[in-house]
């Protein structure tokens, strides 16, 4: 395949070899080659047909799911109109224009960042698109065709393929012009890092950032950077210089968090190791994402919990969260997400405790009087990678759709996998006296209200029953058992 440079920066013209003979001829292009390109991997292949005049676009989809293309014409006859739109790069605001038929086989590799449409030349134009990025219809966006900045000369254009007027989208009419758009893509590449990278939820943000085409991602346990330690902090953050820190790492031994002898580095983790962080994003001028929790509340209102609603911890990890909470607040460009009842592919959980216990229980007691909304690490890391190509910061409720007691959740997994053991909903002083354990005091009411995240135009995770059989699905498939 030959790659043919174009006049702007990064955007080529494929040409493959055709190996034919009387019958016609074979060609073809493999994954592997459109990545070293920069495309990320067919998520889609979608066509469209179109008759003489027809102008689609100019379109992109925003960042986390902006879209690489490879494009060609299997029939009739296109005129392809790019446009680079990445605010730091030399071509910023140019255009060219391609000419892709069957007979001449050519296919044009758009990168992400660039404005695409095309204009059909002739009836039944058979258009078809490679994208490397999921379709995501509530971030689909586009500029003004004819934007008189930008200049395509369509004028020229329909005298020359005889076109007497375009025909086009009630949407393609009225978009904006790329002076007015909010777009915000460059040429670039964003930096990430994670703390507590082997957790389920920062394990699940890097998965989530490489299906979306990014790689330039550090992502850090408490080997490799103790947050604890503001040196350490410090030099790996000035050294690397992240756009976008995402904190997931935190004491979370809720019932340890009591003990006098831990109370120390608790503090030292979730409160000082939330500052160092924050001090040194301000230092970078990087976006930080924290990880708080529903144990922020007491939970004794009637109702659902809004974000500004007093907070009043009863247990020692609920207090230092919060306080991490106030620290994250010095960075104006912040997102706070308080978030419950995580579960995730990388750690221990609820559902792998349920799962395990009953391979050797006939019944377990399970606590019904405490409420909330589970949370399942891959939802939310899709969410959390959205959110961050926004600045609508500030603090949200985010878990799964949906309420239940423990031991609703419980009997869900049971029912859904088929399993025979019983659950005995009980008090939570029932339980504790059962057990004879002793626990942090938990909030009864975890019922959190998402209708910040609506407002705010994000979409909603799906509910907890079908994140819990997706995720049961994905632990039976790593560890080789199916369903």
């Amino acid at each position: 395949m030959k790659k043919i440079e174009t006049d702007l920066l990064d955007c080529y013209i494929l040409e493959n070899d055709r190996f034919g003979d009387n019958r016609g001829y074979f060609e073809s292009v493999t994954e592997e080659y459109l990545q070293s390109l920069g495309f990320n991997r067919i998520f889609q292949v979608s066509n469209s047909l179109s008759k003489k005049g027809i102008v689609r676009g100019l379109h992109f989809q925003k960042n986390p799911y902006c879209q690489a293309k490879v494009v060609r014409c299997h029939k009739g006859k296109v005129l392809d109109v790019v446009v680079d739109i990445r605010r730091d790069s030399e071509t910023y605001g140019k255009w060219e224009s391609f000419e892709l038929t069957p007979e001449n086989g050519r296919m044009l590799y758009v990168p992400r960042g660039f404005a695409h449409g095309f204009v059909a030349l002739e009836d039944d134009s058979l258009f078809e698109y490679y994208v490397d990025n999921l379709y995501m219809p509530h971030l689909e966006d586009g500029i003004l065709w004819n934007d008189p900045e930008i200049g395509i000369n369509w004028d020229e254009i329909f005298t020359k393929y005889d076109i007497k007027e375009a025909i086009l989208s009630e949407k393609d009419k009225v978009r904006k012009p790329l002076k007015d758009s909010e777009v915000n893509f460059t040429r670039k590449s964003k930096r990430y890092l994670i703390t507590g990278f082997r957790g389920q939820l920062g394990y699940d943000i890097k998965r989530e950032l490489n299906n979306r085409g990014e790689y330039n991602i550090l992502a850090l346990d408490k080997e490799e950077m103790d947050i604890t330690d503001k040196d350490n902090v410090f030099k790996i953050i000035l050294d690397y210089k992240p756009d976008v820190i995402f904190h997931c790492a935190a004491w979370t031994a809720v019932d340890k968090a009591e003990d006098d002898e831990f109370k120390n580095m608790v503090y030292k983790v979730n409160v000082d190791g939330t500052k160092n962080l924050v001090d040194a994003s301000l230092k970078v001028g990087a976006k930080i994402v924290y990880m708080s929790t529903d144990y922020v509340f007491d939970g004794e209102k009637d109702g659902y919990y809004v974000e500004d609603d007093e907070v009043n911890p009863k247990s020692y990890y609920g207090e230092t969260k919060y306080l991490g909470e106030i620290e994250v607040r010095r960075n104006p460009k912040h997102f706070i997400t308080r978030i419950s009842w995580v579960f995730g592919i990388n750690g221990n959980n609820f559902i792998k405790t349920m799962l395990k216990l009953a391979k050797t229980h006939d019944s377990l007691n399970v606590v019904s009087d405490q409420i909330g909304s589970p949370t399942y690490t891959v939802d939310l890391a899709k969410l959390l990678v959205e959110m961050v190509e926004t600045e609508k910061y500030g603090t949200y409720h985010v878990n799964n759709d949906g309420i239940c007691s423990w031991a609703e959740f419980a009997e869900y997994i049971m029912e859904s996998n088929g399993l025979k053991t019983k659950i005995n909903p009980v008090t939570t002083e029932e339980y504790l006296k059962i057990t004879g354990t002793k626990q942090a005091e938990r909030p009864r009411n975890s019922k959190l209200s998402k209708d910040k995240l609506k407002e705010n135009g994000f979409l909603m995770l799906p509910s907890w029953k079908d994140a819990t059989d997706r995720y049961i699905k994905e632990l039976m498939m790593k560890e080789g058992v199916m369903k």
